[in-house]
């Protein structure tokens, strides 16, 4: 086992997968079951990418296809369910499963603002995730006030950040794990690249 990785536990609950092996291993198995976590990142740092794997992560694994992804913000690839911001809310009511991806919390707050963003993460994924359901939110860097990201990240209980760094002509990418829900935050930055498949989350941990 790599002597670099940052380990760390969430707590005794059932773990559900990422679809991405590496931030699984640093989430301590996964996340936990009936969890709200928030993803943020720009449009080119793999968020989209990232909401794609933990969407198909069942299929893969046990074949089964109990998950839904809801888009607004773009045209949906086959299996994802097209919704108005905001229509959001009445469509999680409307649909039963284990796993959903929202894209985006961004869109929901530009439409109807901040207050319907809070009230669809607070109502709508409360009761998934009462169920034993996991929902992820996308939120797109450079789009909103501070204001507002801290208002929809202070009901994540878990917040990921995806950092871009441009040295010269080359973009370095580093994930940030910055909130976790009744558990210790990792003080690294976990560097990861960005392939067809999706995203590969490095081995190897720099120190914020």
């Amino acid at each position: 086992m790599p002597v670099d990785i940052e380990e760390f536990e969430i707590t005794s609950h059932k773990k559900v997968s990422t679809g991405i092996v590496g931030l699984d291993y640093q989430l301590g198995g996964g996340l936990p079951e009936g969890c709200i976590t928030v993803i943020q990142g720009s449009a080119i740092s793999g968020i989209e990418k990232i909401a794609e794997q933990f969407w198909k992560a069942d299929e893969k694994i046990t074949g089964s296809d109990d998950s839904w992804y809801l888009i607004s913000d773009n045209n949906p690839s086959v299996g994802m369910t097209p919704v108005t911001p905001d229509e959001m809310g009445d469509a999680l009511s409307e649909m039963h499963g284990k796993r959903y991806v929202v894209d985006s919390l961004s869109g929901v707050i530009l439409n109807c603002g901040v207050d319907a963003a809070i009230s669809l993460i607070k109502n709508n994924a409360g009761m998934i995730t009462q169920d034993g359901g996991n929902i992820l939110f996308l939120l797109y860097d450079d789009v909103h006030s501070p204001a507002d990201e801290i208002a929809v990240i202070r009901y994540a209980d878990i917040y990921i950040h995806l950092i871009e760094e441009r040295h010269g002509n080359e973009i370095e990418r580093k994930m940030e794990i910055g909130k976790i829900k009744n558990a210790n935050v990792p003080s690294r930055l976990f560097p990861y690249n960005i392939t067809e498949e999706g995203i590969d989350l490095s081995t190897t941990a720099r120190v914020v």
